[in-house]
């Protein structure tokens, strides 16, 4: 056999690695050397103490006050609301600073915003000039919208005008169409509201139908539309007046009598004053004092939640059949006022 010139496998291997050996000597003998550079000497640190800039105070939004709880043991702590209204609310820079005094149209009517608080007297927030609330229905304990509330308020020179339409909206409104406006009007006297006249007009497919009621303080009386007449209370209201007169009390009572008229007729009734709590909204949770209708058995019931932060204005009315099962209810989605 001829023999290969570099001999047998395991030579070739064994001269590989030599070789292999040879030149990794070389090339690390003569390779230069790496240096790095020497470390730099970084500046001392220098440290100061110096004095925050002073921030300025938290605004108070209107209307935001404590009212005088029952419990004097532990009243509740009422934070600073923040400078920021929730998205969905829209109030102008002239709401948060009170308007000049306003003369008064008679003696025993002032316009609220002329009021002067006493030493030792805690007025009610300003109600404002133009306001417009809107509310979303519920029907009974469910979930699901079935109508719209829309309330818009006007108040200039002691006078105010209140109207309210009402209507289903979605699917409630193809299978049962209903339609209610409501306009009250008066003055604004240092004891709240004083209505003049309530209409209303109710419209669904069965045709339409129409309330008012003519409130006459000089004689204590108030008429109604079909011939009929009551006596007239000091606190006398209608159900859309209501909810706003009681923003103007001190609310510091266990209870307040109250008489309300639907335009048919005229009933008292006693409002019980909560305790403050919170409730959540589609404009967030929102601080209230909530004010409850004191029902006999098989009477209909009534609950109001103010808002403290917004003035004490109306963010949710609750109803009750005269079993005390919810029949409807109705919360706020948002709220615009203005002062000018």
């Amino acid at each position: 056999p001829v023999k290969s010139p570099t001999g047998s496998p395991l030579q070739r291997i064994a001269i590989a690695v030599a070789l292999s050996i040879l030149v990794h000597s070389l090339l690390l003998w003569q390779w230069p050397k790496i240096e790095f550079p020497d470390k730099t000497e970084l500046p001392p640190l220098q440290a100061k103490l110096e004095l925050l800039p002073k921030l300025a105070p938290v605004a108070q939004q209107p209307g935001a006050r404590k009212p005088k709880i029952k419990t004097p043991a532990r009243p509740p702590t009422i934070e600073e609301p923040v400078t920021a209204s929730p998205p969905a609310i829209t109030e102008t820079a002239a709401s948060s600073v009170p308007a000049e005094p306003t003369a008064a149209s008679a003696t025993d009517v002032t316009d609220t915003l002329a009021q002067t608080p006493a030493a030792d007297e805690e007025l009610p927030p300003l109600l404002p000039r133009h306001a417009q609330l809107h509310f979303a229905v519920q029907y009974g304990s469910a979930a699901f919208q079935v109508g719209e509330v829309i309330h818009v308020l006007e108040n200039s020179e002691g006078r105010y005008t209140l109207r309210a339409v009402t209507q289903t909206t979605g699917l409630a409104n193809i299978f049962k169409s209903y339609h209610l406006t409501q306009t009250s009007s008066g003055s604004v006297t240092k004891q709240g509201l004083r209505p003049d006249s309530y209409i209303e007009v109710k419209s669904n497919r069965s045709g339409t139908q129409t309330s008012s009621a003519s409130f006459d303080w000089d004689e204590k009386k108030i008429h109604f539309a079909n011939g009929k007449e009551s006596a007239l209370t000091d606190q006398a209201q209608d159900v859309l007046s209501l909810p706003y007169h009681l923003s103007r009390l001190a609310l510091n009572a266990e209870s307040i009598p109250i008489a309300m008229s639907n335009g048919k007729n005229i009933r008292q009734y006693y409002l019980a004053v909560g305790d403050e709590g919170t409730i959540s909204t589609p404009m967030g949770e929102l601080r209230t004092i909530a004010l409850h209708k004191v029902r006999d058995a098989n009477e209909e019931g009534l609950i109001i939640w103010l808002a403290l932060e917004y003035r004490l204005l109306p963010v949710k009315i609750l109803y009750l059949d005269k079993s005390g099962e919810i029949s409807a209810h109705m919360v706020i989605t948002d709220i615009r006022v203005s002062d000018e």
